[in-house]
């Protein structure tokens, strides 16, 4: 994957991939937010507080593009594209800090990744959220995503509850 030049602007804030040496703002987004929003974060194995600054490193690499969104120079939030294949990607690690929310913010963190799926010629993404996560249902709504499936997962806030799937085909739109 070769998108470091994509990059989107709205006034004070901009979004762009994080370059393999900022591995650990990445870390320290990613934290922040499953610190933050437990209720929105599925637990993973192993835990994403244990891992090490090398894991992380790995983790920033493809087949995954993270995107930092800015500030200014400050890192506000973050998201990612995950490739599944040649053909496939899945969206998401989306954060936004909350007093950054409430501004349209995340059309920019969907702009960049659909931008990067239509340069990579992707034919399908998918995207998925909590079932009580309003926000982003909406969110991926605006995109056109339409419902797949549910399955039933644990939260890192030590609930469970179910996740919604939604597909976006790119070759139909």
């Amino acid at each position: 994957m070769d998108a470091q030049q994509l990059e989107f602007k709205s006034g004070i804030y901009h979004i762009r991939r994080l370059r393999e040496e900022e591995a650990l703002l990445y870390k320290s987004m990613r934290l922040e937010a499953i610190k933050t929003e437990p209720s929105m974060f599925r637990c993973t194995t192993p835990a994403e507080a244990d891992l090490t600054d090398e894991q992380w490193q790995e983790r920033i690499k493809a087949p995954r593009a993270v995107f930092g969104l800015f500030a200014n120079d400050e890192l506000v939030g973050m998201t990612s594209l995950l490739l599944l294949n040649d053909h496939e990607g899945y969206l998401g690690q989306s954060y936004i800090k909350k007093e950054h929310r409430g501004q349209g913010l995340s059309a920019l963190l969907y702009k960049i990744r659909m931008a990067l799926a239509l340069e990579l010629r992707l034919k399908r993404l998918s995207v998925s959220h909590r079932e009580s996560n309003t926000a982003s249902k909406a969110a991926n709504q605006r995109f056109n995503f339409q419902y797949s499936h549910r399955e039933t997962a644990n939260w890192i806030d030590g609930t469970s509850e179910d996740v919604l799937y939604y597909v976006l085909d790119l070759e139909a739109n």
